[in-house]
């Protein structure tokens, strides 16, 4: 069974700045070429992704299972290089509210505790974070590791300085997170060394650098099924991500090629997992080794 993705939600005000115009396009291509094939068995479903940029809907298919009997899961991201490794960081969204006795010097303790932890940081940990109201004491934060482990060892300490502040000062303290959390993108060898022959095949340059792209919600899908996601380049020179420049990126004469490059790309992956049953078990050793 292979999963082609599809992404389709846009920016405001902003437009196609992710490039999920052509993301989704490429993984509808690439099922319509399959479609066409006779004389094979196996199945090939396209999946739509919303919200990728507010909610994280591949964090729900996970949880479901829809993704647990899946031999690939695959999807192409566009940007300004070709990238094929790629591995997204583990992210808790954390809300922290303080209430009542003087929330306002507890919202300071707290920011200065983080302070302490941020001057330091454990490699690839990041966090990042606004005040959403200074008199009701609100931060959200955005909590970043390498692994799930990492990540809650680093939100433990958090929340500790979160607590410890509270206790300071008075003040009651509320905590959730208002976003899901994202798990971080788990490698598979094999299918990443074929692909980077089909793109070599398809005349792309790869880059030698692994793509770390902050947080996505395709972190949780690798976790419960083999999963790609590599990078294809769309542009000449390099174009801020997430901007109008890269919206306008996405429907150039250059990026209308790519598109096909990357369905062709995507197209002969799944005509691979679909034919060759050693490829599909090479791919299932290589996700049990990165668990």
């Amino acid at each position: 069974k292979y999963v082609l993705l599809a992404e389709y939600d846009a920016l405001p005000d902003i437009g196609h700045g992710c490039g999920h115009n052509l993301s989704g396009a490429i993984s509808v291509l690439a099922a319509l070429a399959l479609g066409d094939l006779s004389g094979i068995e196996g199945e090939v479903r396209v999946i739509g992704t919303p919200a990728e940029e507010s909610g994280g809907s591949k964090v729900i298919l996970a949880e479901s299972g829809v993704m647990d009997d899946v031999d690939l899961a695959a999807m192409i991201h566009c940007g300004n290089a070709t990238v094929v490794p790629f591995r997204s960081l583990a992210i808790d969204a954390q809300r922290f509210a303080f209430e009542g006795g003087e929330s306002s010097d507890a919202l300071m303790f707290f920011l200065h505790c983080l302070d302490m932890i941020r001057d330091n940081p454990p490699e690839g940990v990041s966090i990042h974070g606004i005040v959403r109201h200074g008199q009701g004491a609100e931060v959200d934060l955005y909590i970043r590791a390498p692994e799930r482990d990492l990540l809650e060892r680093i939100t433990g300490r958090v929340n500790r300085c979160a607590e410890g502040a509270s206790k300071a000062t008075g003040s009651s303290l509320g905590y959730d997170r208002f976003e899901p959390s994202f798990e971080n993108m788990l490698p598979n060898d094999a299918a990443e060394k074929f692909l980077e022959r089909l793109f070599i095949l398809e005349g792309e340059k790869l880059s030698a650098e692994v793509g770390y792209g902050g947080s996505s919600d395709i972190g949780n899908i690798s976790h419960r099924c083999p999963a790609v996601h590599p990078f294809l380049s769309i542009t000449e020179k390099p174009v801020a991500l997430h901007s109008r420049e890269f919206a306008l990126a996405t429907i150039t004469p250059l990026a209308r090629k790519k598109l096909l490059s990357g369905a062709r790309v995507l197209a002969r992956l799944g005509a691979k997992v679909l034919v060759d049953q050693p490829f599909r078990d090479s791919l299932r050793i290589s996700f049990d080794r990165s668990k």
